[in-house]
Parts: C-alpha cells; structure tokens; sequence
C-alpha cells in the first residue's frame, strides 16, 4: 500500500518512528522506497512534530492536499520571557537615552506571540485574524535592528520556531535541500555535512537559515564560489498576506523579489536550496595575528588589501577575510575552492611576512581541510559573544570592481582607524572579497550581488556595562564613519538588508543600493503594494522603503 496515496496513515507510520532513538535514519530508509513516497510537505511536518529535525535522503512527491489546520492559542510565556530566549542582540539605536538620559528595557510589543507547526497552521492563524492586524514573522532572532522582535501594540509575532524539518532530494539528477523556518545553521551545517554537500552558510550558528536567504545571504567564505544563498533557491513554500498558501518557483513573477525583500511580502514556511559538492571548498588557512596599537591594526591592513587586490581579487579560485578585532587581533581566513592550483601554506606566506615585517605575534596558524571546518570554525567565538542584552549594529560598504587605493586608504584610516573597537570591545570590522559567482548569479533584491570588495563594520558591546552617555558616543562614532564613507567616490553604503542597519531611519540607507538597482527597488515596491496593500507585513528590514 502507498503511503503516498493516504496522507493520514503515512502520518501515522512515520510517527510511530519518531519514537525510535535513529528515528531520521528509519525515516530516511522508509523513504527511499518507491511505494513509500509521501509529499515534501508532509515529512517536513512530521520531522518537526516528532522534533528530530532531519530527514535524509528523501524523495518527495506531490503536495498534501486540503489540510487542516486548527489556529494554535498563544505563547502563555509573558512577552519579556520570550524575547529573552529568541533575541540574539538588540539594535544598538534601541538602548539610546531619552531625553532625560535614561532608557528603557527592550521587549517584544507585540499583542500576542504564537508558535505555528506547519504552512498549513500559518495559513489558518492569518485567515482567523482580523485582516487590518499586522503580522511579523522570527526565524532566527538576529535581524539587525530587531523589528520583528519587537514588532508594535496591536500586533501579532509568529514564531517560526518549531518549523525543524530539513529534508534532501534529488530532482533532475540534481541535489536539494528543503528547510523549514526554524532551522538555524548549526543544524543545516551539521545535516549538510553527513550528505557530502555544501552551501553558502553564515557563520552564525543561531542564524535562522530561511530569514538569511530572505535577505540575499551573503557568506563570507563561500559566496565567491557558491553564490548568495539566496541564489541557490528553487522552491518555497509561503502563505500571502491574505492566508492563501502557496509554492513559489522561479516562474513566478513573486519568487525573485521573495530573495531579497521577502519579509515585506509573504511568510515563508520552507525554502528549497541547490546543494553543492563538498568538495567545491578543498579548505582554508587562517592566521591571526596580535596587535597592541590601534596604528598596527591600521598599516596592517592597508597592506593586506593591497594582497587582496593583486593576488586574491583577480584569482577566483580563492577567497580572502581580514577580520580586525576589539579584542587587538588581526585574523586573516584565506578559503581556497577547487579551481585552485598550488600550495595553500606557500599562497599565505606573504602574509605570514607581511605580521613578520611589523613585529605582531602570531597567535594561531591553522589550516582547515573541508568545507564544514570553515563553515563551523566561529561557532565558538560568535558562542561567546553574550550581553545584557547585547547591543550590536552593522554597516557595510564596498566596491563592484577592485577597489583604488583611495578606497583601501580611507578603510584602513578611517573604518579601520576610528571605528569604536575599544568603546565597544566586541566589535569587528570585516574585509572581504566577494564577487564570483555571486557577481555572475541569477539577480535578486540585494546590492550584495553587485560587489567584489565588502567592508562590515559590526559595533557588538554589552549594554549593561555602559551607561546611557557611551552607548550615544558609541553610536555617534559608529555614524561618523559611515557618514564620511558615502563621501568616498566608488564606495557603496548600506547595500544588503542583512548587512545594513535597518533602524537607521533617514540617515544611510538608500533603497537603490539596499535592492541592488533604482530599477529593482521599484520593481519590489510595486509588487508588496499588489501582494499586501494592507501593509501587515510591516516588520522588517526594508519599512522605510516599503510601507
């Protein structure tokens, strides 16, 4: 008998699994016969309730078909418990004093807060609300200033948390990777890794993977290889502002502008990526080195550059990331693809020389031999990164070619040089090389496709440790440094929603460069005020554009 052809007792069969200790393994193998085939949507629902959160190997066929979903109650938990587990980091711009010096505690706003199981239960949850309610949606609680979060009065959060399901197929003599939006990439890295694949992850383990994607999702290690995770996507499975639920393809008119400013739009219950092979990333070098003045830091990395623009920028088979730390290092993490020719220790050398002619320690040489040591190798760095609450912003910039030395001047002098890095001990400043096949990809709602040359500034400090009057300097720092960027001719600002600091309202960011194009921020425009004329889905990165 087809489990194929009874939804219900498939249900019934793959839960009865759940139980068992290797429960994704039997359900893997269960799978893989022909006359046990049952839709992707289906398994991604029982993995998640069963809380396995994979299933491998699968092939999936059709879409179940007239569910029913009954709407869930709301969270018991009081908002300030549930913000506390869900958020990462708070915007900086939200723990600012008030006009009496003072500020107040950061919470979710939000009317009500519910966990939905399945598409399904999404659609069910946004029919029953009254159409004028306002809806946001938290994948992996790290958005750069928060919106969701928070959200407003009145408002209604849908967690997406208990959406685990990851399940891979093959279709076309090609690998896939369905997600649903409670997965965070320690999971989808550690789910990847036992299938030989490889994805343009974030280095952020606690990174919601389908919110990223939403975003661009530009991977610092892998996108010159790989592209934007975004890029990679197939399918999704979103519910429209009206309930009506749907799955999206790259025909649909909708799908493209999903990648980019998809947030704004609809709520994505699972998206489908493309899977690369493991072996597309042979490994990585990773030097850091110390620094005791913040002069060091700067020649350093004008030097560095200078390496990036002649031998890494024009040499696709590698990737570079100088990363200048609060904590006085300089850590270098040089990824090398399988195009590349040569020895991996010999192409770093230069670098190791360049620490040697300036007198800086090395404090670590390490060499990574995959794809999953590179994509896991800050989980325990980022792990360390606690506040409370931990208040962050980010700000990016960059060229679409390689950049003039008028650029490398002002990052070293001025991004790197005045940037609050011991005002806000936890802060980095990221410089990177991108272009590739995220250059070359499909083109999508981002301005991260457009660049070969990426700086991040991220300001990270413990809110708790500074008193209202550093947490404004800090900031004011912070915008000093970008302000005097917009100035640089060449360099771009503020052009990702994942990079950029969203809450920013009227200062830095410019639609065109947060959408990769005047053409395109038009172009999303027009279809969020034809798929939410009601504008519910008003939390997000892009509100100042869209709403």
């Amino acid at each position: 008998m087809s489990l194929g052809r009874s939804p219900t007792r498939a249900a019934l069969a793959l839960r009865s699994l759940a139980s068992a200790p290797d429960h994704p393994l039997a359900l893997a193998a269960l799978m893989q016969q022909p006359e046990n085939q049952i839709s992707r949507r289906t398994a991604l629902k029982i993995v998640a309730a069963g809380g396995a959160g994979m299933a491998l190997g699968c092939g999936f066929e059709g879409e179940l078909s007239n569910a029913q979903a009954i709407p869930q109650e709301a969270l018991e938990m009081s908002n300030e418990t549930w913000f506390a587990q869900r958020a990462w980091s708070v915007s900086a711009n939200k723990v600012l004093p008030g006009p009496d010096g003072s500020s107040t505690t950061v919470t979710s706003l939000a009317e009500s807060i519910h966990r939905p199981r399945s598409a399904e239960e999404i659609a069910a949850l946004v029919k029953a609300l009254p159409p004028e309610t306002p809806i946001a949606c938290v994948c992996g609680g790290h958005e750069s200033s928060g919106a969701a979060l928070v959200a407003d009065h009145g408002a209604v959060v849908f967690d997406l948390v208990e959406l685990k399901g990851i399940a891979f197929e093959e279709s076309g003599g090609e690998r896939r990777v369905t997600v649903g939006s409670g997965v965070v990439f320690r999971e989808l890295v550690e789910a990847v890794r036992e299938q030989g694949g490889a994805l343009p992850v974030a280095t952020g383990p606690g990174v919601g993977v389908v919110g990223y994607a939403l975003n661009g999702g530009l991977s610092s290690y892998f996108s010159r290889r790989l592209g934007l995770l975004g890029q990679r996507a197939v399918r999704m499975t979103v519910v429209m502002a009206d309930g009506t639920l749907r799955t999206l393809t790259p025909e649909d008119e909708l799908f493209t502008h999903m990648l980019g400013a998809g947030s704004a739009l609809a709520i994505v219950a699972d998206m489908t990526f493309r899977l690369a092979d493991a072996r597309a990333v042979k490994g990585a070098e990773q030097l850091i080195f110390g620094f005791e003045e913040r002069g060091q830091a700067v020649e350093f990395s004008r030097a560095a550059m200078q390496f990036m623009k002649e031998a890494v920028i024009p040499n696709e088979s590698v990737s570079l990331e100088l990363v200048v730390t609060g904590t006085n290092a300089l850590v270098l993490t040089t990824v090398f693809y399988d195009s590349f020719m040569g020895d991996t220790g010999e192409f770093v050398e230069p670098l190791r020389a360049l620490a040697g002619s300036k007198k800086l320690p090395t404090l670590a040489d390490a060499h990574w031999s995959s794809w999953y040591e590179a994509a896991a190798a800050l989980w325990p760095v980022i792990a360390e990164q606690k506040g409370s609450p931990l208040a962050t912003s980010y700000h990016c910039a960059g060229t679409p070619a390689s950049p003039d030395d008028e650029v490398l001047d002002f990052v070293a002098d001025v991004m790197v040089g005045e940037a609050p890095l011991e005002e806000a001990e936890m802060s980095i400043i990221e410089i990177r090389t991108l272009g590739g096949a995220a250059q070359r990809g499909p083109r999508i709602p981002t301005g991260n496709c457009a660049h070969a040359f990426f700086v991040d500034l991220i300001t990270l400090y413990d809110s708790s440790l500074k008193t209202p009057a550093e947490r404004q300097a800090i900031v004011n720092l912070t915008n000093s440094v970008v302000d005097r960027s917009r100035a640089v001719a060449g360099l771009g600002v503020d052009f990702s929603g994942t990079h950029s600091q969203a809450d920013d309202v009227g200062r830095s960011a410019v639609a065109a460069e947060i959408f990769g194009s005047g053409a395109m921020a038009e172009a999303v425009s027009a279809v969020k005020t034809r798929v939410d004329p009601a504008n519910r889905f008003r939390f997000h990165p892009f509100a100042k554009f869209l709403g």
